[in-house]
């Protein structure tokens, strides 16, 4: 008889993916979610054949599971989740996600990728290097590789590679997801200040850092971008340490001689001890060259060989909403980026202008992510959205948990961003944001929509496209 899995919360992206994996392996899956699960999940899990019940209950919960997943969202609404207290008097393990990954996906070889920005589109790219090479590893990346039928993966592999994020696992006192990991091989993008509703301070949040880095065995590695890694963090290494750069000739990789040849970029990395490897990319933007340059940098490192390094980055496709091309529409060029941290955002936009020098470009910004309620963001906005010609700020919703002084409202992120970009506007309505888009861009211009999602901002894209479309 086949083991049973129940996920509670299995309409998280990853959550989704886990639940898919384990079905892979012959276990038998279900779960629930919040009420209204919508797509893409929603057509994943029913794609898949893989059961669910929307809303919780504790009579949902099979009696005879061998084993209850719990994502950190089924939780943050409501504590006391009746299925999560249910499950907890089954006598079965109760884990985490990250808990899970540890127990079933992890392996000898894991490598973690770990840091403010960049770590699913370098995990999936290494997963690619790695299945270039033959090793079939294991893997969780945060989003959908478009070179991958599913995000996670669970193989009989020495390797994994898993995209490491910070948050706490479950609970709000709980250890980060990504001291779960057990790390040989770290590769750190960036420790630039970042979820303000968890670390308050820049150096709690380095400390979290730190402490990952602490986990590395002395036979393991640490590869880290020498431009937006702590030095402090680094020193915490007790194992070999290489470091990566887009452009820093100190660095003991970095990025050279890159040119757009049409629709691809051809560059080099350059390493220590004469290492040159040539590359080319379909991904757009200098960020993504970064991203690219650690995944050759710690591949390299670990052996793996040239070829396999040169044929995964050139057959990578990158990852679903990762500046992800929608289409030329009524003369448009549409993409849809996870953007969120400013940071970010000012790579992507940074990455479309110069693919697109002429171009007006417009960038329709929805500051869904949890960091982005918070003040302490707000220093966050100035320079971000200089390369956009014009943007429109989405409807801001407010969380109840946060203190009245510390909301952000539209107007705040709108007059932050105009401190250094004036053409900037709060248009909460979509119905108003999409008749603005539709009726005011035109043939070749650049229409970017930054979200981490929601069905909301799924729907605004649709009918945007919808409504383009009908005006061809």
């Amino acid at each position: 008889m086949n083991k049973k899995a129940y996920f509670i919360g299995i309409a998280g992206k990853t959550m989704g993916a886990l639940a898919k994996a384990f079905k892979d392996l012959g276990w038998e899956v279900s779960g629930s979610d919040h009420k209204g699960v919508y797509p893409p999940i929603s057509t994943y899990l029913q794609d898949n054949k893989i059961p669910y019940i929307e809303g919780y209950e504790a009579k949902n919960v099979p009696k005879d599971a061998d084993l209850v997943v719990v994502g950190r969202s089924a939780l943050m609404v409501d504590h006391n989740n009746p299925e999560y207290l249910k499950a907890k008097t089954l006598g079965c393990p109760v884990l985490s996600y990250p808990e899970t990954l540890r127990d079933f996906l992890i392996k000898e070889n894991s490598i973690v990728v770990a840091g403010t920005y960049g770590k699913t589109t370098t995990s999936a790219l290494i997963s690619c290097i790695l299945t270039k090479s033959g090793v079939n590893p294991s893997f969780m990346t945060g989003g959908v590789p478009l070179d991958f039928a599913d995000g996670v993966k669970i193989t009989d592999s020495v390797y994994s590679v898993v995209e490491g994020d910070e948050p706490p696992s479950l609970h709000e006192t709980d250890l980060p997801k990504f001291m779960f990991y057990k790390p040989k091989y770290l590769l750190l993008t960036a420790t630039l200040h970042d979820h303000p509703e968890i670390y308050k301070t820049p150096e709690s949040y380095q400390q979290a850092f730190m402490e990952l880095v602490k986990l590395l065995p002395r036979k393991g590695l640490l590869v880290y971008n020498i431009d937006n890694v702590s030095k402090a963090i680094v020193e915490a290494a007790i194992c070999p340490v290489v470091n990566y750069s887009l452009s820093d000739p100190k660095a003991d990789y970095l990025v050279a001689n890159f040119r757009t040849n049409e629709d691809k970029v051809v560059f080099l990395v350059k390493g220590k001890n004469n290492f040159q490897v040539d590359l080319e990319t379909t991904l757009l933007g200098k960020h993504n060259l970064e991203n690219i340059c650690s995944a050759v940098a710690l591949c390299h490192e670990l052996g793996f060989s040239d070829q396999a390094i040169a044929q995964g980055v050139k057959l990578f496709h990158g990852v679903k909403t990762r500046l992800e091309f929608l289409g030329k529409i009524n003369g448009r060029y549409l993409y849809w980026d996870f953007a969120q941290h400013p940071e970010k955002v000012k790579s992507t936009l940074d990455a479309l202008r110069e693919h697109y020098p002429t171009s007006k470009i417009w960038a329709i910004f929805d500051p869904m992510a949890t960091a982005l309620k918070y003040k302490e963001s707000l220093s966050w906005y100035p320079g971000a959205f200089d390369a956009a010609s014009e943007v429109i700020v989405g409807k801001v919703n407010f969380l109840q948990n946060i203190a009245k002084e510390e909301k952000v409202t539209g107007a705040d992120i709108v007059r932050a961003i105009a401190k250094t970009q004036k053409q900037v506007v709060y248009e909460p309505t979509d119905e108003r944001l999409i008749n603005q888009i539709c009726s005011e861009t035109k043939e070749d211009d650049v229409i970017v929509f930054m979200s981490s999602g929601g069905l909301r901002f799924v729907n605004l894209i649709e009918e945007t496209i919808k409504r383009l479309r009908i005006n061809c």
